[in-house]
């Protein structure tokens, strides 16, 4: 009778421990990805191949999932005379933009919750990484 009463906490808390462990590998996978893809920018790569370097960086990850990573390039400039920078702009600069730029790179994954809706979060929880590089 006592085990009936504690296994459903025990069983809370196992599953609970592995989609903690889970979600933050996957958080740790996109950072990691997020900054070879902001890296990639940083170097006057092209968009489609930092989507393609982001996920091809996310180790872990199986080809379906990483083909279902969402990357969003995007970039802003350093004004000097006011000291200000401007707002972050989709896309990336020409690759002969010269000014003080950065590259940020942020993607974003659906994570399928192994232990379903059972928590009350729904069936997928979203993970994303980011990363800000300065243009070379």
């Amino acid at each position: 009778m006592e085990f009936a009463i504690v296994a459903m906490l025990l069983f809370t808390l196992l599953f609970g421990i592995i989609e903690f462990g889970l979600l933050i590998k996957d958080y740790l996978t996109l950072n990691q990805a997020a900054r070879e893809g902001a890296r990639s920018a940083a170097l006057r790569a092209d968009v489609p191949s930092v989507r393609d370097k982001v996920r091809a960086s996310a180790a872990g990850f199986t080809p379906e999932q990483s083909g279902q990573i969402t990357v969003v390039p995007s970039y802003r400039v350093y004004d000097p005379d006011t000291g200000i920078w401007s707002a972050w702009n989709p896309g990336l600069p020409s690759s002969t933009a010269n000014a003080e730029i950065q590259v940020r790179v942020k993607a974003t994954y659906a994570h399928q919750l192994i232990a379903g809706s059972f928590f009350g979060l729904g069936d997928t929880a979203t993970v994303s990484g980011d990363m800000v590089m300065r243009r070379e």
